[in-house]
């Protein structure tokens, strides 16, 4: 059995020598320029991606970015309102606050969802409007790459207030183009 030669060992790994410590500078300095890379990279991909609440109502799955949504899933009593757009469904008391509540499907022309004494309800705002999105379930929260994201013509989309159409056929509505429609502003007086 043959001894080892502990001082030879030392020396050949050339510890503690000026061309060891340029070495461990520029191996950390690598490292560091590399993680950098990595971290801006993680920056760049959450901001070129839509994070979206997704919801059903009906047979559809529909998403709203979460900037716009205030509150997520809400059973409240909805009392009916006369004189207002079938699309209104009627109002809730959220905290004190009176807030309309509308059917994305039946304004856009589809059959409307069938409510009982209790509403399930996404508040969005946007802008000064705020209301209540009629919602039959609350899926998950997502991240679309905004890349995927297929604009509603392109995609065969016909709706209004959509924003696009993700790549498994989510249609992400346009909070703040549904915000301007005219036809959510009601002025009738009942006499």
């Amino acid at each position: 059995m043959s001894r080892i030669n502990w001082d030879a060992v030392w020396q050949s790994l050339n510890w503690g020598s000026a061309d060891q410590d340029e070495n461990v500078e520029r191996t950390l300095a690598q490292r560091a320029e590399k993680y950098a890379r990595l971290q801006e990279s993680e920056v760049e991909d959450a901001d070129e991606s839509l994070k979206v609440l997704v919801f059903i109502q009906g047979q559809e799955r529909y998403a709203i970015p979460v900037s716009f949504v205030q509150q997520g899933m809400s059973e409240l009593k909805l009392t009916p309102l006369p004189c207002v757009p079938a699309y209104y469904r009627g109002v809730i008391n959220l905290r004190g606050r009176i807030l309309s509540v509308l059917d994305l499907r039946c304004l856009w022309g589809m059959p409307a969802q069938e409510v009982s004494g209790l509403a399930r309800v996404i508040v969005v705002r946007a802008g000064a409007l705020e209301l209540a999105l009629l919602a039959e379930d609350v899926v998950q929260m997502l991240s679309i790459p905004l890349n995927k994201i297929v604009p509603p013509a392109v995609a065969g989309v016909g709706l209004p207030h959509v924003q696009g159409v993700s790549p498994d056929g989510l249609v992400i509505v346009d909070i703040e183009s549904l915000a301007s429609d005219r036809r959510l502003r009601v002025h009738e007086e009942l006499g």
